[in-house]
């Protein structure tokens, strides 16, 4: 299980990485930006979500190949339980 964060703002609504992993990431309709699909978010969050294992490599194609670097991956919070 990996962490992932979107630096919004920095994003340049290219779609590389909705294309890429469409189950994870979404357009989002009202800036064009991308998003986390809603039901991977962490509390809500546009930006922040948990993915499992069985999207991880999607994910992180999509992290490598965004050219404007904006999707991070990291560890699971401290504490994050998925259940």
């Amino acid at each position: 299980m990996i962490n992932v964060i979107i630096d919004r703002e920095g994003c340049i609504s290219c779609g590389q990485c909705w294309e890429i992993c469409p189950d994870f990431f979404a357009e989002n309709a009202e800036d064009g930006w991308s998003q986390v699909a809603a039901k991977f978010r962490i509390a809500g969050k546009l930006n922040e979500g948990v993915v499992f294992e069985e999207l991880e490599e999607c994910v992180k194609k999509a992290a490598d190949d965004c050219p404007a670097q904006v999707i991070h991956i990291g560890p699971p919070a401290v504490g994050f339980d998925p259940v």
